[in-house]
């Protein structure tokens, strides 16, 4: 089978991946499926830890998603490119591997395919719907359109047809390409030949003159998630109820079940853009430990892929003042405390050496001598098949004569030609890999068991976190809840002698969260020493009468599941 970076995956080539994966690395690989797609498509889930050491839930865990928008699949290479490279590098080196230690130490839950109805909709039509095929209820009670690819070439171009409204216009010496006509612009270099422009297409209830596009792309999962949810009047493709698809539900219960993951990362495209949540409140309202280390991500993030980082709350936004709100990685943030960062893999434009003031521009406009630049581009790396479909006439049903073509943006500007796709993959996989090895770790500093007089015992144990992160995670967590404000201690106690009984017991209540090596400062200098806090250990101590076998297990909550043996 090909590599991830050879070919981007539809649902068959997706599941025998799982499967094959599944069958040669058991110790570490294993897949499930979450609950099923509206169209009764199952989604996978991949679990990715060392199971010989711990259960995978007993570790600190890194959430990886991917393909929510339906033609985004990038993300879906990504997530399988970070199963190939780890296990691929352990079978190839065994216990000389790097991921060899580090797979004994954190979870990867990896959700390699948000919506499967929206991919395989996406691979039989491109650039079908935003991300599930399913229509609007309310799409049937007026004239709308529905894109649709209408010549049956596997792709839905656009389709144009010349208004002396339109508000396109071709380039002078480039035939066939459209550019925005200007707003001076009332005839002489284009002679009036002037074009409005749809995605292929038909309007559903035409009247035979009224043309309402509305929102053709339909509902967008990345508007359900409940934190500072907008239905649909506010917010396009939102739908009437968070969390009221299959889908949606789905990831949701799944995320949030699993209360060892720390940290998270979404995979989007396009345009080379990192987005820092959460969109809806400002950076002033987080606690500073918590906001710094979603800068520290962004960091890690940019210094691997030179991507332009953005914020999601006053930066990436289309109209000012107006941040997008629904999001699933504001929603692991703000309700359950686990970091979170959107990664939108692929960045054309800078590949043809174009840049923008605002990012969202790239998506929205682009000037003549803009246009001709990422045409020379295009020109010199690729085929023309694969980037620009010639116009070609088309009778359409209800529009009469027109034609389809222009640029076929699915590996084009949505997701990389195959050619760049490694070198994308490889650059977020290495921002990731770095994100996920902040985790909490903690270890036993020192144990020791001391007779003190005959039958009288003290057991004094030390833990440290080594890691980055703080065990409860963030401060978000704390706040909210989602984790115990102490470490949760349980005991195993057996073959205990008839006076056996503690006269000094540790109890939960007595456990601290353990500070990693960050010590929650959200600044570390090297100059003055300031950073320095005790809180990164903690000694604790038992007196028992008697005799028997002690063990311990104190569930560190984002720091994972020790267990302590006497």
């Amino acid at each position: 089978m090909e590599k991830t970076y050879q070919s981007y995956f539809n649902n068959a080539e997706l599941l025998d991946f799982l499967k094959r994966y599944q069958e040669k690395y058991p110790r570490w690989f294993s897949y499930e499926s979450i609950g099923k797609s509206i169209l009764g498509k199952d989604i996978w889930l991949i679990t990715l830890s060392d199971r010989t050491v711990k259960p995978p839930e007993q570790k600190p865990g890194f959430w990886v998603e991917a393909n929510i928008h339906s033609s985004e699949v990038t993300g879906t290479q990504g997530a399988l490119y970070l199963c190939e490279q780890l296990l691929e590098d352990l079978d190839s080196s065994g216990e000389d591997s790097p991921y060899f230690e580090l797979l004994k130490k954190i979870t990867y839950y990896i959700l390699p395919r948000f919506t499967p109805d929206g991919a395989d909709a996406f691979f039989k039509e491109k650039n079908s719907s935003r991300s599930t095929p399913i229509p609007r209820p309310w799409r049937f009670q007026e004239s709308s359109f529905n894109r649709k690819d209408l010549d049956g070439d596997g792709e839905i171009t656009l389709m144009r047809w010349k208004d002396p409204c339109g508000a396109f216009k071709e380039l002078k010496g480039y035939p066939g390409v459209l550019v925005p006509r200007a707003s001076f612009d009332f005839s002489l270099e284009s002679k009036g030949e002037y074009y409005q422009v749809l995605p292929e297409g038909v309007f559903e209830n035409f009247d035979g003159f009224s043309k309402t596009k509305n929102n053709d792309f339909g509902y967008d999962f990345n508007r359900q998630a409940p934190s500072y949810y907008s239905p649909e009047g506010v917010q396009k493709g939102a739908g009437e109820l968070p969390l009221e698809f299959p889908e949606t539900r789905a990831v949701a219960e799944a995320f949030r079940q699993r209360k060892n993951i720390f940290s998270s990362i979404s995979y989007h495209t396009y345009g080379g853009f990192i987005i820092k949540p959460p969109s809806s409140i400002k950076n002033h309202e987080l606690a500073l430990e918590d906001f710094m280390v979603i800068e520290k991500m962004a960091e890690l993030l940019k210094t691997s892929t030179q991507y332009s980082v953005h914020s999601g709350n006053d930066d990436f936004v289309y109209t000012p003042g107006k941040p997008l709100s629904g999001n699933f990685d504001e929603w692991y943030f703000l309700h359950q405390g686990v970091f979170g960062i959107t990664v939108e893999y692929w960045d054309p434009w800078e590949k043809a050496g174009l840049s923008w003031q605002k990012a969202v521009e790239k998506y929205e406009s682009i000037s003549e001598e803009n246009m001709i630049r990422l045409l020379a581009w295009a020109k010199e790396h690729l085929d023309e098949v694969d980037y620009f479909k010639v116009w070609t006439r088309y009778s359409h049903p209800q529009l009469g004569e027109v034609e389809i073509g222009g640029f076929k943006t699915s590996f084009f500007l949505t997701n990389p030609p195959i050619k760049f796709l490694a070198n994308e993959l490889e650059k977020v996989f290495q921002g990731t890999l770095q994100c996920s090895q902040m985790f909490p770790n903690v270890i036993i500093k020192s144990q020791e068991k001391t007779k003190l007089a005959e039958g009288l015992f003290r057991l004094e144990l030390v833990v440290a976190n080594t890691g980055y992160l703080p065990t409860y995670g963030s401060v978000q967590a704390l706040d909210m809840k989602s984790i115990p404000r102490h470490p949760e201690l349980n005991y195993n106690i057996s073959g205990e002698s008839q006076d056996f009984c503690w006269i000094k017991k540790v109890t939960s209540k007595d456990l601290n969260h353990l500070k990693g090596f960050s010590h929650g400062s959200p600044r570390i200098s090297p100059f003055f020493g300031t950073v320095f806090s005790h809180e990164y250990e903690q000694k604790l101590e038992w007196i028992f009468q008697g005799e028997a076998q002690i063990s311990l297990q104190i569930d560190y909550a984002k720091g994972g599941v020790l267990t302590v043996n006497f």
